[in-house]
């Protein structure tokens, strides 16, 4: 993920104040992974059912257990057959947004002093499966989405959350994904398709750190090797049965670590690819009805050696088993799911209304989709948004540029053929209302150059860390309960309208 450099990122729910009247609409959000946006939009919603109250949410999130949803008709699930996804042998695009919870949540760590950390884990240990299901229906009727992308942690980016906030250990001492997660991916997944939505699943999510610091563990044999392996082998077997989950990614921007070779090979790219494509053997092996993609950073138009992406070029020394040899990361894999992030938007380019930047994006989208249809893959870009530098730019004008972008882009890539998107952080992870929080430059945080002031009442102010005031696509408003879509929100909406939307699934897929 482009958007911000530490992936673990959260802020605790912000209070809302209102008058008197409305103190029982006291709103409350938390950020995950740090990203949002308050840019301008009209209220936007596409509902696909009515809807419903309270009690009505319960019956539905009590109906997920103890029976989950599965078949074994390879038809219940999403295939790939000449460069296009089928369901049920009809077209189906993958479209929607990246999920880490929402404003719903509370994943706040106080370290003191007013100043809060937090994780996007924390909605696996703050579970709730009525919140998740409220998300997913808020994500079906204001993206008219299909599909969302989830990702689940590595070792240590779970271990401080167990040692310092008495989290329940993510994992067994053999590597198992314990218990009470395994149930919750498996709730995740009823509830996704309870909702006509699929889930993409990218296991081990920062693993590219830990095999630049380790480089032996990660060999075949080694002691992450073998542990992730036992981890990817037990969500896969919980989970492949499934018709709610699309696909399996094996880590989030693998393949290319900036100092070790982000200008020329080295020997990681190699042992990465050699560890990624051995978990996905695993997964191909137990779950063949379910797909498997990339999920890497795009570099088009570039001069880098991974230029257009990382997975199309010829590694050498990858072993996936039975020695090294060269490989391409895209002859292994489904279909292609890169990380589009091509244009950084700053002060001076809103003299020319960033129209030149968007051509380039676009030309940019053209030359990794001529890529792609070279090697006859599909793609599915799994993470789309705009930078902004400084972070601290304006929202209002942010947005309107985000708005064009979004609308533009994704009108090109259905001219080229693209076959789905999927926003990165599309939906809201905390309330914020103008004039409630300053957004400024930290001096304090080590890792992200943004700090946000929030003044709770006015007496007390707390300083968030970790947090991107851009990415979002909705807004909050005072009079509103729930957030309002942007004009970059309802360009994902409308997008491939031309592709039936998969139907409320029924509640038991025929099996063979």
């Amino acid at each position: 993920m482009v958007c911000s450099s530490i992936p673990t990122l959260a802020i605790r729910q912000l209070a809302k104040m209102r008058k008197t009247c409305h103190l029982r609409r006291l709103c409350l959000g938390l950020v995950v992974l740090a990203l949002g946006v308050l840019g301008g939009g009209a209220v936007f919603a596409m509902p696909v059912r009515p809807p419903v109250g309270l009690f009505a949410v319960r019956l539905v999130a009590d109906s997920f257990a103890p029976a989950s949803v599965q078949s074994d008709n390879p038809d219940d699930f999403v295939q790939v057959h000449d460069g296009k996804f089928l369901l049920h042998d009809k077209p189906f695009v993958i479209k929607g947004t990246n999920y880490f919870g929402s404003w719903r949540f509370h994943h706040t760590t106080d370290a003191g002093n007013g100043i809060e950390y937090a994780t996007a884990w924390a909605f696996f240990h703050e579970w709730d499966a009525e919140k998740v299901d409220l998300d997913f229906r808020f994500i079906r009727s204001q993206l008219n989405a299909t599909a969302v992308r989830i990702g689940t942690p590595t070792e240590p980016e779970f271990a401080n959350l167990v040692r310092y906030q008495h989290y329940k250990p993510w994992y067994n001492s053999d590597g198992t994904i314990a218990e009470p997660y395994k149930s919750e991916l498996t709730k995740l997944a009823d509830i996704a398709y309870a909702n006509g939505i699929r889930i993409q699943f990218c296991l081990l999510w920062s693993v590219a750190r830990e095999i630049a610091s380790d480089r032996d563990a990660f060999k075949p044999g080694g002691q992450m090797d073998m542990l992730y392996a036992n981890q990817v082998r037990s969500i896969v077997l919980a989970l492949h049965d499934h018709p709610g989950v699309i696909a399996y990614s094996i880590g989030n921007e693998v393949l290319v670590n900036g100092p070790i070779n982000g200008g020329h090979p080295s020997w990681f790219e190699g042992e990465a690819a050699g560890f990624i494509l051995r978990r996905l053997q695993q997964v191909r092996a137990l779950a063949p009805r379910q797909l498997v993609t990339t999920d890497e950073i795009t570099t088009p138009g570039a001069k880098e050696w991974h230029s257009p992406g990382p997975e199309f070029a010829v590694l050498s020394g990858v072993d996936i088993g039975h020695g090294s040899q060269p490989v391409r990361l895209v002859d292994m894999i489904d279909y292609i799911g890169p990380h589009f992030y091509p244009e950084t938007l700053r002060p001076e380019d809103l003299v020319d209304g960033f129209g030149g930047k968007i051509d380039d994006a676009k030309r940019k989208l053209a030359i990794y989709l001529q890529a792609a249809k070279a090697v006859g893959k599909p793609v599915v870009i799994n993470e789309f948004g705009l930078q902004i530098s400084p972070k601290t730019l304006p929202p209002e004008q942010y947005s309107a540029v985000q708005d064009r972008f979004f609308q533009a882009i994704i009108a090109e890539g259905q001219k080229l053929g693209l076959q789905g998107l999927l926003a990165w952080g599309a939906v809201p992870e905390i309330s914020l209302i103008p004039g409630h929080y300053q957004v400024r430059q930290s001096t304090i945080n080590a890792y992200s150059p943004v700090e946000l002031d929030i003044d709770i009442a006015k007496s007390t102010q707390r300083r968030i860390l970790f947090y991107d005031h851009h990415c979002n696509l909705f807004e909050w408003r005072d009079d509103n309960v729930l957030p309002s879509a942007t004009l970059a929100a309802q360009a994902v909406a409308a997008a491939w309208a031309d592709i039936p939307h998969p139907t409320d699934a029924p509640a038991q897929p025929s099996r063979h």
